[in-house]
């Protein structure tokens, strides 16, 4: 049998953390008196963590270009939520398979994103292509925030 590609490597892994997830929703479900089946729960989720580590290690031998790549985007998410939990963000956009992100800039080349967040003030924050978080003042930039739906009120 094939070695993994890092491709499968992080398809597991997601797997995994979507599993993660749901055990969560499990813990927070259980009653209280319970403990038994929490402590039963708590031991899914850590096995299911270590199970990460081992494949995170895997991708690190086998792709160590690639786990540097990966390193870079998650400490660019960890910070855009810790910049998130300061600022309220009035729209988030993403990028989605076959679609654009790009923020488009007054006199300046757009800079094409991962994400794109716009605040209060009109400010806008983004995770770049390559994994910089960069940060650009409202006169700065040329697009507008979306409108909310006017039925949800959502953006």
């Amino acid at each position: 049998m094939a070695n993994p590609t890092t491709q499968d490597l992080l398809k597991k892994i997601n797997y995994i953390e979507a599993d993660i997830e749901i055990q969560k929703q499990i813990l927070f479900s259980i009653p209280t008196k319970e403990k038994g089946q929490m402590e039963k729960t708590i031991q899914i989720i850590a096995g299911k963590k270590e199970e990460i580590e081992v494949l995170r290690q895997e991708i690190q031998a086998t792709d160590p270009e690639e786990f540097q790549r990966i390193v870079v985007f998650e400490k660019a998410l960890a910070q855009f939520k810790s910049i998130a939990m300061e600022t309220k963000f009035e729209s988030i956009l993403n990028r989605n398979v076959n679609e654009e992100c790009a923020l488009q800039l007054k006199g300046a080349p757009s800079v094409e994103c991962l994400i794109k967040a716009c605040d209060s003030n009109g400010d806008w924050t983004v995770i770049t292509l390559e994994g910089e978080i960069r940060q650009f003042p409202q006169k700065d930039v040329a697009e507008k925030p979306p409108e909310p739906d006017s039925q949800t009120g959502v953006k």
